[in-house]
């Protein structure tokens, strides 16, 4: 290669060279942004925004599991069984907006004899009765296992727990007949869709003996309604106390009829 040539060549990659850098300051520019754990975008196998693998943990893969206290099935007639589990929730800021959860139940010789799965939802530091009713069964209960799984945490912000207010609670008990009752009263700023009563009967020894469950619809702010619950067979003991609860899902927006004095809030944070 002669002189001149060489100096051809030289021009040819300078140009080469700014045509490179050129293009590769246009790509700089206009390319999109690689994933990263501070995008604001839920991407690379993240399982939430930011968070989860490969990023760090999200807040609510941190909460503690769900407690289970105890568990019991309760016979009641023509080979029925109601059950019930108490849960605690010790996470003080995140609630489940719901958690399933199945029940089920074991023969003397551990054999799976029947099962009973459903949905609920529980409030932070809340300690709260799952109950089920009319669980058919051939055999012998011996053992009641209580599993929960697939939990939905939301945090919930500032939010204002439902007031509810049980009073004049009674029963009565015949040899094949029990009532219990009385009357929920709505001291929350809100009327509800839906509120969720809970009975526990319990004898002298606090010893579950029957359960029972219901819905109240429309309970509007500062109304009281009564309710009653009904065993038509005869009870293993005699009742000496109930424990009754009302409940009511502060996850539901749609469970929110009206706020007086403004617009309904949203208590969870998404």
């Amino acid at each position: 290669m002669d002189k001149y040539q060489k100096k051809q060549f030289k021009i040819a990659l300078a140009y080469l060279l700014i045509i490179i850098v050129i293009i590769g300051g246009i790509y700089l520019v206009i390319k999109p942004g690689l994933p990263s754990c501070s995008d604001g975008i839920q991407n690379q196998g993240e399982v939430g925004v930011d968070c989860g693998d490969p990023c760090s943990p999200c807040s609510w893969q941190l909460q503690d599991d769900l407690e289970i206290i105890s568990t019991k099935a309760i016979p009641t007639q023509n080979n029925y069984v109601d059950l019930v589990a108490k849960i605690k929730n010790p996470n003080s800021d995140f609630g489940a907006k719901s958690f399933s959860y199945i029940f089920k139940l074991y023969d003397s010789q551990n054999n799976l004899i029947a099962s009973k799965e459903g949905v609920s939802y529980i409030l932070p530091l809340e300690t709260t009765n799952i109950i089920e009713q009319k669980i058919l069964v051939d055999y012998d209960i011996v053992s009641v296992e209580f599993m929960v799984t697939e939990v939905d945490w939301q945090e919930l912000i500032d939010y204002e727990e439902p007031e509810f207010l049980i009073r004049n609670i009674d029963f009565n008990q015949d040899e094949n007949l029990t009532r219990a009752y009385g009357a929920l009263e709505n001291r929350s700023n809100y009327d509800f869709n839906t509120v969720n009563i809970w009975v526990v009967l319990l004898d002298e020894s606090s010893n579950t003996i029957g359960l029972g469950k219901t819905e109240l619809k429309t309970i509007l702010s500062n109304e009281s309604r009564y309710f009653e619950f009904s065993w038509f067979f005869p009870l293993k003991a005699i009742v000496s106390n109930l424990d009754v609860s009302a409940r009511t899902n502060v996850f539901l927006d749609d469970n929110f009829m009206r706020r007086y004095g403004g617009e309904r809030e949203r208590f969870q944070e998404y």
